[in-house]
């Protein structure tokens, strides 16, 4: 049994977007820019993403993006993603046509933003529709780190996506 191994990098067009909400400090309803500029904080095993949002006043507003799981022991990054893996090209997509018993792992090296496991395999596996992904996540055919997960998980850098084609 051969394992095809690819490496994927998800990236979200930043495109700046506003919000109308109640600013602290006017004291009236106002709209919020996106200034695409993304703060990190870290509290425990958790990394926290946020996007800085600014009223006609230069007022900041936080708003929560993603939670990452921080490593736990001191890890060298370079160690946990090999470099023979194929990368998919920004915009392409993973030919899966295989034989019964052959095996696909896909390793997220790179995510800006937020992405569900069954939405990207959808828009990066050619040929599958994204309920035939989530019937093979929901039956086991799709792992995500080696554990059965649900559909809307979402990813983040490192993880692995294990497919085995049973037919």
């Amino acid at each position: 049994m051969q394992t095809q191994q690819y490496s994927l990098v998800l990236h979200k067009k930043t495109v700046a977007d506003t919000v109308k909400k109640q600013c602290k400090m006017c004291r009236k309803v106002t709209t919020f820019t996106d200034t695409t500029i993304r703060r990190h904080n870290a509290n425990g095993k958790n990394i926290y993403q946020f996007a800085i949002y600014k009223c006609p006043k230069n007022h900041t507003w936080n708003k929560k993006l993603t939670i990452y799981k921080s490593f736990t022991n001191h890890v060298d990054p370079e160690t946990l993603v090999p470099s023979e893996f194929k990368p998919v090209e920004k915009g392409g997509k993973i030919p899966l046509q295989a034989s019964s018993g052959e095996s696909f792992e896909i390793h997220i090296t790179g995510v800006e933003g937020s992405f569900r496991l069954d939405r990207t395999l959808a828009d990066h596996i050619e040929g599958w529709s994204r309920s035939e992904i989530v019937h093979k996540i929901k039956s086991g055919s799709i792992l995500l780190n080696d554990g059965v997960t649900k559909p809307s998980q979402k990813l983040s850098v490192y993880d692995k996506i294990s497919i085995s084609i049973k037919k």
